[in-house]
């Protein structure tokens, strides 16, 4: 029998951080699970004529992403240095409000639209080609003037390897003509894109879970079952901020966002929608097999009832002639006759093989 693949699909790597209490806005702490041994940063400075990419020691200074003509791609992995990051927020200019958004691991999905920045949130969910596992990672996406783009990561994932090689070498490309606002679009559009590809996996379980219950809905735990509307759940909770960012996006207001990507933007738009009618779907076919499973397993327990009910219904009346004849009077009919005991025996037959037959006859048994 087919099993489905989302009985392996583990808990996300999120881990729930209590967060100090009273402390002052702006209070740069790291919360959540330290993803990565050391910061990993990459930059990436490219052009309709050059691309260059390298792996830096440290976070890169305003000089260094200050290029005219080119568009500067601060890829940042690691977010539990703190200290790295109150300086990255000296050197451009960032408000602590935003750094500590990105240090919260547990922040709700947002976007904050600003004429000197726009600042999202959003949260990667990638998983394995076979779809035996799923990951949950923190994700923030800051566009600043002078076509600069900082992204911000727990720990290094190729969901944006894609992106990276089409910049490397897509020479006469739409990623090279343009400028960071259609990076971060592209960014954006590789998270949805892998909203779609998990969602395809999760939706894959849900017909086998289905198959499961219709051919024998015994021989499915019920952990199984909640294991897939656990991480159905999940999922619907990551994503569900998308559609947010992808409308306010939509709307250019602000100078960052050129009117040559707004197209794009509308696609992502409509991405966003079609990821959250699906999860909602998704959440609906999980509570209508859950209702499936919960009454297949009381016609189950029904059924056992039902049996147990007819046969003490069948020893009914042998008990009752039983208790009759058990009784210790001296002056009882038909105690003395010979074949007394026989006669009781053919009753108890012809009693119990009449209510079978009559039970049988109505589909009791």
């Amino acid at each position: 029998m087919a099993q489905s693949p989302l009985r392996w699909i583990p808990r996300p790597k999120f881990a729930r951080t209590n967060r100090p209490v009273a402390l002052p806005p702006g209070s740069l702490v790291h919360l959540g699970q330290q993803r990565a041994e050391s910061l990993e940063i990459e930059l990436i400075t490219y052009n309709l004529e050059t691309v260059s990419i390298e792996k830096l020691d440290d976070l890169p200074t305003k000089d260094q992403c200050a290029d005219p003509g080119k568009v500067t791609w601060v890829n940042v992995s690691g977010l539990h240095e703190t200290e790295k990051f109150s300086s990255l927020g000296k050197e451009f200019g960032i408000s602590t409000l935003i750094l500590e958004d990105i240090l919260n691991t547990g922040s709700r999905p947002k976007i904050e639209k600003r004429e000197s920045e726009i600042f999202a949130v959003v949260k990667l969910v990638t998983s394995e080609a076979d779809g035996k596992s799923m990951d949950l990672q923190h994700l923030a996406l800051l566009l600043l003037p002078g076509n600069v783009l900082i992204s911000f990561l727990e720990e290094n994932a190729n969901a944006f390897d894609p992106v990276i090689e089409r910049i490397r070498t897509g020479s006469g490309g739409r990623i090279r003509r343009f400028g960071a606002d259609y990076l971060m679009w592209a960014l954006l559009d590789a998270v949805v894109d892998n909203y779609l590809l998990v969602i395809d996996h999760l939706d894959e379980g849900v017909v086998t879970m289905d198959d499961r219950l219709q051919m024998d809905a015994s021989e499915v735990a019920a952990s199984e079952l909640y294991g897939l509307k656990r991480d159905v759940g999940l999922l619907h909770r990551a994503i569900r901020p998308i559609r947010e960012i992808t409308v306010s996006l939509n709307r250019p207001n602000t100078d960052l966002l050129e009117v040559e990507t707004q197209p794009f933007f509308a696609d992502l738009n409509d991405h966003g929608l079609q990821v959250l009618e699906t999860t909602e779907d998704l959440r609906e076919s999980v509570s209508a097999l859950r209702e499936f499973y919960l009454s297949a397993a009381s016609n189950r327990m029904n059924e056992v009832m039902k049996v147990l009910t007819c046969f003490s219904t069948i020893f009914l009346p042998l008990t009752f002639i039983a208790g009759v004849y058990g009784m210790n009077f001296e002056n009882m009919p038909g105690l003395k006759l010979s074949w007394g005991y026989y006669g009781v025996w053919v009753v108890f037959a012809l009693c119990a093989a009449g209510m079978f037959i009559l039970f049988r006859k109505k589909n009791w048994l």
